[in-house]
Order: structure tokens, then sequence, then C-alpha cells
């Protein structure tokens, strides 16, 4: 059996299918654009921060949502795309425009260079060895001081400076190009979801043995997933770098894996919106209720075992398993 060519498994959907997805973009990005006129520059800060981990859940829906995969490593790929751009921009500020598609491209190749030969020690390893890499990241940073700024972090004096564009300032021009990527990777998902490659992808999650007796290879296309997913991660990573002015480890370590986990856990894999929407309003709501304190971790696990309970089956293949059946027949 040939195995699926990978040349036309890049071929764009059906317009109509495109067309039908236009009325829910409108219906999400449209009030998000409104609120960004209105919200007042400084409150701004906060939300910049949410659509940062929005765009973490995407990345992620790309890999568990599509391929079934489970990964722990969203925040070392974001970190490495805003560890690298502060060190090489900052060496070269006239450079942007050239090094960023470089640094999206090196964090493209090694999530796809970590997945590939995953695959062929079976299910479970991938999610063991992201989790590995999300703590080989921070310890790298850590043990670098010299370079990295270590534990202490790095201050960053360079915006991000484009051709005919200038210098990328502002909390309300970082809230819009948050935005936009945030567009472009639900137009990217779009796209591979209704494509051969998302296709191949979504058997492999639903049957990988059937998968790979149609020809379809199962650590290439899973590779080409996550590799996407992980540069997703590092062009948000890079953009927030510039635009907080201040990088440390601790806000690229295995709690922003776990946080968007936790989101795409709830909304659901493999749906296009409501983990987007989880995040923005769940984010929102908890970073409101300051009277929580440390408390608002509790709210994420009581949010994330809510989830399990009402809906096992569809949130997470294999999860159904922790929820007592007795449990299960009570909520049905």
């Amino acid at each position: 059996m040939p195995e699926l060519d990978m040349t036309q498994t890049a071929r764009l959907p059906n317009p109509d299918a495109l067309s039908r997805e236009a009325a829910p973009a409108a219906a999400f990005f449209v009030p998000l654009a409104v609120l960004g006129l209105l919200l007042p520059s400084y409150s701004l800060l906060a939300v910049n921060q949410h659509l940062l981990l929005a765009v973490n859940v995407l990345a992620l829906n790309f890999c568990l949502g599509l391929g079934g995969q489970a990964s722990l490593a969203q925040g070392a790929f974001c970190g490495m795309g805003a560890y690298l751009s502060t060190l090489t921009v900052s060496a070269w500020p006239e450079g942007a425009a050239i090094l960023l598609p470089i640094i999206v491209a090196v964090v493209f190749v090694t999530g796809a260079l970590i997945s590939y030969p995953m695959e062929a020690l079976g299910e479970g390893f991938l999610a063991m060895a992201t989790l590995g890499i999300s703590l080989i990241f921070t310890n790298v940073v850590h043990s670098l001081p010299e370079l990295t700024g270590g534990g202490e972090g790095m201050v960053l004096h360079e915006p991000i400076a484009l051709p005919i564009i200038g210098a990328l300032q502002g909390d309300r021009l970082h809230y819009f190009l948050l935005l936009a990527l945030l567009a472009v990777g639900v137009y990217l998902y779009v796209c591979m979801r209704g494509s051969r490659l998302g296709r191949a992808l979504m058997a492999c999650r639903e049957d990988s043995l059937a998968a790979a007796a149609c020809g379809v290879s199962r650590p290439r296309v899973r590779a080409m997933a996550f590799g996407l997913g992980a540069a997703l991660s590092a062009v948000a990573g890079a953009l927030y770098a510039h635009y907080a002015g201040f990088i440390s480890p601790n806000q690229f370590d295995l709690h922003l894996s776990l946080k968007a986990l936790l989101f795409l856990v709830i909304g659901g894999p493999g749906r296009l919106y409501p983990p987007l929407l989880a995040v923005l309003l769940l984010e929102t709501a908890l970073s409101e209720a300051q009277i929580l304190g440390e408390a608002r971790t509790l709210a994420h696990g009581l949010l994330l075992a809510a989830a399990l309970l009402f809906d096992p089956e569809r949130r997470l293949p294999g999860l159904e398993s922790l929820v007592p059946r007795t449990l299960r027949r009570r909520i049905s």
C-alpha cells in the first residue's frame, strides 16, 4: 500500500467549507476587535496575557485536537520563541523581519523532530517526552545565566521593528497583533481540518491501525501537526517577549503548558472556538476574583473536573475511565 502523498495533503479544502466558517469566525473575532478599540489601553495588559494563552491553546489543538497527541511542551516552545527572538533581535534589531521567520522555522523543525521518533515508541511516550522537554528547557535557561539571565530573567530594550511599519510598541497594537495571530492560527486550523492532511490526522487519532492500512504514515503527518503547533507557540512567545519587555523561565514553565491543556480539555479537543472562549472568559473572570488568591488554582481543578464529569468522552478520549461509571450514569 503506497503512503499518503504529503504534497497532496497540503491542498486547501473546498471554498464552500471555508465560507461555512465565516459566520462563526465573524461572531468570535468582531466582538474582540470592537473590545480592543473600546477598552482603555492600560486594561489591555491583562487581556493580552489571556490572548497569549489562547494562542497556545490553539497551538495545542493542532496536536491533540487533530492528531490525538498529548503535549506538555507548549510553554517550552513559546519560551523558545521568546528567548531566541530576544537574543537574536537584540543583537541585530534591523534584521527582525529575517530573524523571526528563521526562529519559527527552527522551532517547527524542533517540534517535528521531537514528535517523529516518539511515534515509533507507541502511545504515551510523546507526552512523557514533552514533559521532559519542558523541564529541560527551564533548566537550560537557569543554567546559562550569562546568556539568558538565569532565574532573574532578561530585560528587553529593543522592540520588534519591521520595514515600513516601524517599531511595534503599545498595548493596543500588541492586542491586535496577538488577535491577528489567533485569526491566522484559526484559518490554518480550518484549512488543515478540511484537507487530506487533517483527515489523515483524525484517522490516526481514531484508529491508527486502520489509518496505516490506508497508507497514512502516522509519524509523518503527526510530526507536521506537532511542528505547526510548536511554531505557532513560538510566534506568540516572540511577540509577547518584546511587548512585555521582560522574560524569565517562570513565564514559560510547565504551568503554562498545563493551563493550555486545561482549557483545551474544558473546551473540548478538536473543537475550534469553545476552548478559546473558555480561556478568554474564565481567565478574565478568575483574574478579577483577586479575593480567591492561591485558591484560583483550586478553581482551575474544579473546572477541569466538572468538564470531565459532564462530558468525559468528548473532552479527552481515554479520560472517561477515570470517572466512576455510577457517577457517569447519574449525570447522563
